[in-house]
């Protein structure tokens, strides 16, 4: 008797947990894992669900400094030299890394911005601080997408799907 109760909860919490985790899991989509896209991720806190190709560019400039929820904007980028930071600069911002940087110390300068985004060593740092970050932002390979990250639309596309502008 004892031992059918010990199996029954355990089959329960079992497929509580499976469910939870299905769930959680059905926002990162096979066709998302097969993309070379660049996905836009939030934390989960985050009540943003869409931005437009517009709105990513101001946040890459350092124009957009709060969310809608005014929690401040947590710019969070890879280094120099991976695709999900050279690629955005050159097709969204049309400049080079050495632009990009140039652009962050002037704005610094002129106190237009006490910082320039943080820059990480991989997607694992970066996702790990948006996760744990509330206002952060952060752009990951859709390969590489945690399902415990909330992944935004952009220009109503999700990656993956046909014209999604961050490619």
């Amino acid at each position: 008797m004892k031992n059918s109760l010990i199996i029954a909860l355990s089959l329960a919490i079992t497929g509580f947990l499976a469910f939870t985790l299905s769930d959680s899991n059905a926002q990162v989509t096979a066709v998302m894992r097969s993309s070379d896209d660049i996905a836009v991720v939030v934390n989960n806190k985050n009540i943003t669900n869409e931005l437009s190709t517009s709105d990513v560019r101001s946040i890459l400039l350092g124009e957009r400094r709060f969310w809608k929820s005014r929690e401040p904007l947590k710019l969070v980028l890879r280094e120099p030299g991976t695709p999900e930071r050279d690629d955005l600069i050159v097709s969204l911002l049309r400049m080079t890394n050495e632009e990009y940087g140039h652009h962050w110390r002037d704005k610094i300068f002129r106190g237009e911005a006490p910082a320039a985004p943080l820059t990480v060593p991989s997607n694992g740092v970066a996702s790990q601080y948006v996760y744990d970050t509330p206002g952060a932002i952060t752009f990951v390979l859709a390969r590489n997408l945690r399902p415990d990250l909330k992944i935004l639309k952009i220009d109503g596309k999700m990656p993956g799907d046909p014209g999604y502008p961050l490619r």
